[in-house]
């Protein structure tokens, strides 16, 4: 098992496990009797405890091995995934659901900056494309798969899910041994500085928090509007997956070739897919149109998610803090989109949180404008002081 093979295989098992929990737990919650807030809470709490730990996993890797994290953070949420086939109240659900989050948060700052370690020189590119390719695509088959999984049995799901995350844990011990064995495999790019990249950085972390804000609406508080549409569990989960699968086919568009890296034009198209996709969402009311809306959030999400990653691994000396950072943007859009997303359904309608999606891809397209002339603004006069 080679470098890239690693970065795919890892994250294929523990994302495709993950799908299936994000798939099964508001059914799960549902049938326990939960409202649209109710709902959304499942979520926003257990990302409110996984965004401090995903700041400190990062950094923390750097001084206990990341093997040490990683492992623990599989186990864990294993035994979550089963404990949910147990679960009798929505209290005892939003406890397991924070425990795997929490152990996300543990598991995938330790990966992204492990995968930054055992890049060799020139191999940092394909590697995190390798990476994006597993988490997407595996979490995509098994988006897709869940509808077929939960209509069988919903603790099947959870039990399937819990077989993925245990060999995620698994792929990482055995590739830590196969390193061990090969003392030459460590030689990996020298320390290098950050990367100036303008704004670029930045608006790739704000599309970033705002795939991940839609996406915790579209996987939390869309399967309440799904069943007041009178749809099955398998059609909602069947809808709901394609928002993972816009995510595959982004990675898959991103790793094809460096189309992405160091231009603004990705970034301020993605923002303006997501917009429109947001609004087609709040309109639709069929399958067809609400499952393209939500390929194209995934796909918005997939380029911001690539470029905010690429530039913050690039750095060597900043890796652990960078990884932390990245997974921190996961969990607090996840937090405001559960939370905002909950309030506004609860209050207003259950398809607001899709004109709040659109609010926000139109302010971030805003700032992204602002961000842009600002430094536009400065390089030019940088290079009018250097001429004098």
């Amino acid at each position: 098992m080679n470098n890239r093979r690693f970065s795919l295989l890892v994250p294929w098992f523990m994302d495709g496990a993950l799908a299936l929990v994000q798939t099964a737990v508001p059914l799960l919650a549902l049938r326990l009797g939960a409202s649209a807030f109710v709902l959304s809470s499942i979520n926003w709490i257990a990302q409110s405890v996984r965004l401090p730990i995903c700041f400190a996993a990062g950094p923390l890797s750097e001084r206990v091995g990341r093997t040490r994290m990683i492992v623990p953070a599989a186990l864990a949420i294993a035994l979550a995934a089963v404990g949910f086939v147990h679960a009798k109240t929505n209290a005892q659900v939003v406890l397991l659901y924070t425990v795997c989050l929490a152990s996300i948060g543990v598991f995938y700052p330790a990966l992204q900056a492990m995968i930054g370690d055992v890049s060799r020189r020139g191999e940092l590119t394909k590697n995190l494309g390798a990476f994006n390719i597993g988490w997407c695509i595996g979490g995509s088959l098994a988006a897709l798969g869940a509808g077929w999984v939960v209509g069988i049995s919903l603790p099947l799901a959870f039990y399937v899910a819990a077989g993925g995350f245990a060999l995620s844990g698994a792929l990482v011990v055995a590739w830590g041994r196969i390193r061990s064995s090969r003392p030459h495999d460590a030689a990996a790019e020298p320390a290098q500085a950050a990367q100036d990249t303008g704004p670029l950085l930045i608006i790739a972390r704000m599309g970033h928090y705002m795939g991940f804000f839609s996406y915790a609406i579209v996987r939390f508080l869309f399967p309440k509007l799904g069943k007041t549409m009178h749809w099955s569990d398998s059609t909602i989960a069947l809808v709901v997956a394609w928002i993972i699968v816009g995510q595959g086919a982004g990675m898959l568009a991103t790793y094809a070739s460096p189309w992405w890296r160091g231009r603004l034009w990705p970034q301020v198209t993605a923002q303006l897919l997501m917009l429109g996709a947001a609004l087609t969402a709040w309109r639709a009311a069929s399958p067809f149109p609400l499952g393209a809306a939500f390929f194209c959030m995934g796909l918005s999400l997939s380029v911001a998610y690539t470029a905010a990653l690429y530039h913050g691994l690039s750095n060597r000396t900043a890796r652990g803090r960078n990884t932390g950072i990245h997974e921190g943007i996961v969990a607090a859009g996840g937090i405001s989109g559960s939370l905002l997303g909950g309030i506004v359904a609860e209050e207003v309608s259950l398809r607001a949180p899709f004109i709040l999606i659109a609010f926000l891809a139109g302010a971030i397209l805003l700032a992204t404008i602002l961000l842009r002339s600002r430094w536009n603004a400065q390089s030019s006069a940088d290079v009018s002081g250097t001429g004098r």
